[in-house]
């Protein structure tokens, strides 16, 4: 079985650059920046893409009030306000990927992948700094994801990707679309240069 993984024949083939929006649940939409290396081929058609991504986004204000009412509700005084105020989350995202790339000759590479990612979050606001939820939303997180897209490659050396990825984690549910760029280092181990 290790055998047909080909493990040890696991290299760089390309890096990429990306850019794209998130939808988090409960948070405002954000843009998000990111890279990924894809590692080749681990058996016939499915290839292992690793990569890294940020984004920060604002809780939305019905949510954040929604928290404020209850905390409210809980106060012995009447009397007394709970001053709202936003509440911003960061997220720094390291996955991994199997992906699912049909093998035929055709430039336009249409894909699949199913991966596991670490998500290393924090959160900060007036309204929650030094309490039990701060400690609580500060985290890191594991996740599964899905996504899907298409690749182009432009020249030998350069190629662009969109794609659509939805995230599912105990703390929230996410889906995007991100665009890029990638460079193809070109003809590596187990990919020799024809002879002419």
């Amino acid at each position: 079985m290790i055998e047909r993984l080909n493990l040890d024949k696991l290299e760089i083939q390309s890096l990429g650059l990306f850019y794209g929006h998130i939808l988090p649940s409960q948070l405002q939409s954000a843009n998000l920046v990111g890279f990924q290396a894809d590692y080749g081929n681990i058996a016939h058609e499915w290839r292992v893409v690793v990569g890294a991504s940020y984004w920060q986004s604002q809780f939305r204000q019905s949510v954040v009030q929604a928290f404020a009412d209850s905390l409210h509700k809980s106060l012995s005084d009447s009397s007394a306000r709970v001053n709202v105020s936003p509440v911003t989350l960061y997220d720094v995202t390291f996955d991994a990927q199997l992906r699912y790339t049909p093998d035929y000759s055709g430039e336009i590479k249409p894909f699949f992948g199913v991966g596991a990612a670490a998500h290393v979050i924090n959160a900060e606001g007036a309204l929650i700094k030094g309490t039990f939820v701060e400690r609580a939303l500060d985290d890191i997180a594991a996740g599964l994801f899905v996504t899907g897209g298409v690749a182009f490659k432009l020249v030998s050396h350069l190629g662009v990707e969109g794609a659509a990825r939805a995230d599912l984690l105990s703390g929230f549910r996410s889906t995007q679309l991100r665009a890029g760029a990638s460079y193809y280092f070109g003809h590596l181990r187990g990919n020799p240069t024809p002879s002419p």
